[in-house]
């Protein structure tokens, strides 16, 4: 039985938590939860009926650091899910670095480590002989890192093209086809919970620049930081943009590129139809591969759609453990 703990308790955290607890991946029991403010560790595992919403409300809680629960004698697999930090990729590098230090297989939906450290953390995990997945730190459910290793590896990559961020891809849609400016399509989407309340990664073009990262990184062996990404964000399209690219039969997108040339994130006209043409949350990404040609993968990158590629990527975990 591998025993898994899960750091970071917010939306994808609880959700996951109650998947495990469910027992919807064979041979994996979940033992610890931990938020930033400490932990709950139960030996014999959390039943659904069990798991708290607020974790500090436990008769079991412990304060400390979540790094506690990394210790390969307490589990065997991390699901690292704190938030993004583009600074420093904290907490979650380190928690990540400790568990493949501790011999523990790491399954992770947060892209900060990822973007900034990938080379150190996959040959951390090579050198340990663990595994390291990260299917959901792009594309939310949509199997791109997967689809490529797996079905497509014996073709070459050549040019990533795509849309990854649903926030971005809501207010340009909105502008598109309700004529708003941006400042009032923003609102609305922070209304309805679509956009942060402090909504500048997505819309300056950096969560976008990450996941680009990630994926020039792990498909195309590129070697690249984030530094080296060229990102323009959409605060400068303006309505008037928007309807003359409309009129011309186009759409303004904000299109994240990964090639051999180079990595760029910026507003790009696209035919409206074109299969990256996506509207409202959508994500969609396209690989040019010298083969096959093009191939383009739609879906919902975010929320919900996150667990399932958390969800896959730990039964992956448990099929190669299982022997």
């Amino acid at each position: 039985m591998i025993r898994c703990v899960i750091l970071g308790y917010g939306f994808l955290g609880r959700r996951l938590a109650k998947e495990l607890a469910l027992n919807r991946v064979e041979g994996v029991k979940l033992v610890g939860i931990a938020s930033s403010k400490g932990h709950i560790y139960r030996e014999k595992g959390f039943k659904s009926s069990e798991l708290p919403e607020d974790i500090t409300r436990a008769s079991d809680f412990r304060e400390g650091s979540s790094l506690e629960l990394v210790d390969g004698r307490l589990a065997d697999l991390l699901v690292e899910l704190t938030p993004t930090n583009i600074r420093d990729g904290e907490p979650g590098l380190s928690h990540i670095r400790r568990a493949l230090e501790e011999g523990m297989d790491v399954v992770t939906a947060n892209k900060g480590p990822m973007a900034l450290a990938y080379e150190e953390l996959t040959g951390l995990a090579e050198e340990r002989g663990v595994m390291l997945l990260y299917e959901a730190t792009v594309g939310g459910g949509m199997p791109l890192i997967s689809l490529q290793k797996r079905c497509l590896m014996a073709d070459e990559l050549l040019e990533i093209r795509g849309i990854l961020n649903g926030t971005t891809n809501y207010i340009l849609s909105r502008m598109h086809f309700e004529g708003m400016t941006f400042d009032l399509a923003l609102r609305e989407a922070q209304m309805l919970g679509i956009a942060e309340r402090d909504p500048s990664l997505d819309i300056n073009g950096i969560d976008t620049a990450l996941k680009i990262v990630i994926l020039a990184n792990s498909l195309m062996n590129a070697r690249r930081k984030l530094s080296d990404v060229k990102v323009k964000g959409i605060r400068k399209v303006t309505s008037e943009a928007v309807a003359a690219a409309k009129e011309s039969g186009m759409a303004i997108k904000l299109i994240g590129t990964a090639s051999e040339e180079e990595l760029s994130v910026a507003p790009r006209l696209i035919k409206l139809g074109d299969p990256l043409c996506i509207h409202g949350t959508l994500n969609a990404v396209n690989f040019k591969l010298r083969i096959l040609g093009n191939l383009t993968i739609i879906g919902e990158g975010a929320g919900e759609s996150t667990v399932s590629a958390l969800l896959n990527d730990i039964r992956e975990v448990a099929r190669a453990r299982s022997g």
